[in-house]
């Protein structure tokens, strides 16, 4: 066995999918395929149930699942103590931005840990929080910068910005003259949101939860799975929404807008997440610090 074998394993069974673990790897699905291949007839056991929708590790390759992790892990560990013993700052970090996160504070940071650091690579996992989450607790990313903080022992968050959440209206809208609305006044309107598992959803839900409504009475007519996309959806005048006040940051031709909701004032904090166990990574430890420079 070798490493391009255990980490084809290992990124099947993270992501159930052969196609997702090759896209990832940059590698062709096939390759993926030969190397699950080869690696289940040296191990001579059955790694993975395949399944109509998703591949499923068998009772044997959960049990192999740990120690591929590990066998990975020490890799990248025995590369950082030379590159530090060498005093270099260089690799790869695979970082997983929440939507918000994604689009409007990882082009800036990127940039300039690039230019203090040129011999890195990114790799950029961009999904709701839940999501997000879920790959950083399992190993898969170094690093995620999250809107929502979902609890697990093995995280550590700390705050890096906060963030308001606003509605936002078409020029065309009875609100767009307003200078405020309230909440009752807004229940019966056609809305775009997020998806469930979405920090901008969750904070707003909590919100309205707070106030005494129920966030799902909403006429909610289209869920959608980015900022940009909702941003899209109100100029096209589907409806309104509520979403990030730092998404607005470059809309300046009037065709949308902020109005305040009077009753109703959201604010969600925006996170760096990262592993309690591998803090000792030199690189990643320098991409946290240029991070929380960012606020």
């Amino acid at each position: 066995m070798d490493f391009k074998q255990i980490e084809a394993f290992v990124f099947v069974a993270k992501y159930k999918s052969f196609s997702r673990a090759a896209e990832k790897l940059l590698l062709s699905q096939p390759t993926i395929s030969t190397h699950i291949s080869t690696l289940e007839e040296q191990l001579g056991v059955k790694l993975f149930d395949r399944l109509s929708k998703e591949v499923v590790l068998t009772e044997v390759g959960q049990i192999f699942f740990p120690y591929a992790v590990d066998i990975l892990d020490l890799r990248e560990r025995s590369h950082e103590a030379v590159k530090e013993f060498l005093n270099e700052v260089s690799g790869n970090l695979h970082i997983g931005y929440s939507t918000v996160a994604a689009e409007f504070i990882l082009p800036e940071v990127i940039k300039k840990f690039k230019e203090d650091y040129p011999k890195t690579f990114f790799n950029i996992d961009n999904a709701g929080t839940q999501t997000i989450i879920q790959r950083l607790s399992d190993g898969i990313l170094d690093l995620a910068v999250v809107a929502r903080k979902i609890p697990k022992k093995d995280l550590e968050y700390k705050v890096l910005t906060k963030d308001k959440i606003v509605l936002i209206v078409h020029k065309n809208h009875k609100f767009y003259t307003r200078g405020s609305v309230f909440i009752e006044e807004i229940l019966a309107e056609e809305f775009i949101t997020r998806e469930i598992g979405s920090g901008t959803r969750a904070s707003v839900e909590h919100g309205f939860k707070q106030k005494g409504y129920d966030f799902d009475s909403l006429n909610i007519v289209a869920v959608l799975s980015s900022t940009f996309s909702i941003k899209n959806a109100v100029k096209k005048e589907l409806g309104i929404a509520f979403m990030s006040e730092m998404a607005l940051a470059d809309e300046n031709d009037g065709t949308i807008k902020a109005i305040p909701v009077t009753d109703l004032v959201v604010e969600k904090e925006v996170y760096v997440v990262y592993s309690k166990n591998r803090t000792n990574k030199k690189l990643l430890k320098h991409y946290i610090d240029t991070l929380l420079k960012f606020k």
